[in-house]
């Protein structure tokens, strides 16, 4: 009888061990692919807290998808999302927000690009961002080819251009390109007037990134608007008939942004983690990594990144547009289905 008390007693006391150790491991929503592992090598290897935990990458295909699920709470304790979705679920009430005394990290961001509610309160930490320029191949075209956005319109790109799915082609394409034409994220109807233009040149959807890059390396489409930092990847990967332009109107600022879940476990912990990749080295080596461009103002890239990226830190900073995505998600909806209908045709 005593023995089998023993076996019970020792039997809980590794169940408990068991709960405490899966207590200490968050697990943080990412995008699949190349950048969960960027992420592993340039956060997570040199994170060493004072109270042990470990953080765990997760990857799905839609991390502010995987929000929206009733069980989001019990599967992630934090989630990469893009900016204007980061508002998009504070407005749902899906996340949760804190103070500059929990974020202490978020002040060497600069204030105009933080992602804040209506009551001033942080909805999650901005760590990096790319830019929405023109990808394109350099067997197929010239980057003089795309100096403007309207250089995409040309009827010589027939069944030669691939564009993005209507949910991104809204809230991207449409504003970067209201943009180029006069118009803004407030007055949309420009950018969709010159993607009517183009989608006649169009000869499919990219349905991933990865469709994407198989796409534009292989030739079969000559160019496509598409993020710098998948371009630098694949220059980085050995693909050498690939660039990107920056158009004289300006491309568009993508920053990504780390959030908590509303209800989600350990959320001290979480606070750790988001103060450490705050910081300006952890964002450094993300940047050496994969081109993925530092909110931390104090991060100082060397020359040979910049060149690398095809242009000086100041030069990029200085094209970027940075719309109020407030407008954007306001609107998005609507546009979506516009988006839906333009590329209702279009190969998938």
């Amino acid at each position: 009888m005593m023995n089998r008390l023993k076996a019970l007693a020792c039997a809980a006391a590794m169940v408990c061990v068991a709960g405490s150790a899966a207590a200490q491991e968050l697990t943080m929503a990412v995008w699949g692919g190349g950048g969960a592992n960027t992420w592993r090598e340039a956060f997570i290897k040199q994170f060493s807290p004072a109270e042990k935990f470990t953080i765990k990458m997760v990857e799905v295909p839609n991390p502010a998808g995987g929000l929206r699920s009733p069980a989001a709470a019990s599967q992630y304790n934090l989630a990469l999302v893009t900016y204007f979705e980061a508002i998009a679920l504070s407005n749902a009430g899906l996340i949760e927000t804190f103070d500059d005394k929990q974020l202490p990290g978020i002040g060497d961001v600069d204030p105009k690009f933080l992602t804040k509610d209506k009551k001033g309160r942080h909805v999650g930490l901005p760590v990096y961002f790319t830019y929405y320029g023109i990808a394109y191949n350099t067997d197929l075209a010239k980057a003089e080819d795309f100096a403007s956005w309207q250089g995409l319109a040309d009827a010589k790109w027939k069944g030669k251009l691939s564009v993005t799915r209507p949910v991104y082609l809204a809230p991207y394409d449409a504003v970067i390109m209201a943009k180029a034409m006069g118009g803004s994220e407030k007055d949309i109807d420009p950018g969709f007037k010159l993607l009517e233009r183009i989608v006649p040149n169009v000869l499919a959807t990219y349905t991933s990134l990865a469709h994407m890059n198989t796409l534009l390396t292989r030739g079969e489409v000559a160019a496509v608007p598409f993020y710098a930092s998948r371009v630098w990847a694949l220059r980085r990967q050995g693909a050498a008939n690939v660039d990107i332009v920056m158009p004289k109107e300006g491309v568009l600022m993508l920053p990504y942004v780390v959030v908590v879940p509303k209800g989600a476990k350990h959320q001290d912990k979480a606070l750790v983690w988001m103060n450490y990749i705050a910081g300006a080295e952890p964002q450094l080596r993300a940047a050496l990594l994969d081109g993925w461009l530092p909110m931390n103002s104090k991060v100082k890239l060397p020359e040979e990144l910049q060149k690398t990226l095809g242009r000086p830190y100041e030069d990029i900073v200085k094209s970027l547009y940075s719309p109020d995505w407030s407008v954007v998600v306001d609107h998005n909806e609507a546009r979506v289905d516009r988006a839906e209908k333009l590329l209702s045709g279009v190969q998938k």
